[in-house]
C-alpha cells in the first residue's frame, strides 16, 4: 500500500496569529503611482523568475 505524505506548514508566530484576515482593497481603489510601481515590481519579480528557471534548465541540459 502506498504511503501518504503528509505537508505541514511551520507556525513562526503562534502567539500573533489573527482570526480575522485583513481586506485586499480593489485594485482600481490604489493611487495610480501605488499601481504603476506594483505593476513594475511584479513584472521584474516574474522577468527575474523566468530567467533563473532558464538559467537552471540550461544547467540541467
Amino acid at each position: 500500500m502506498p504511503r501518504k505524505t503528509m505537508t505541514t506548514q511551520l507556525e513562526l508566530f503562534p502567539g500573533t496569529r489573527s482570526t480575522t484576515a485583513t481586506p485586499i482593497p480593489p485594485w482600481q481603489s490604489l493611487p495610480d503611482d501605488t499601481r504603476q510601481a506594483l505593476t513594475r515590481l511584479m513584472a521584474r519579480l516574474m522577468m527575474e523568475h523566468a530567467c533563473t528557471a532558464d538559467r537552471e534548465s540550461d544547467h540541467e541540459a
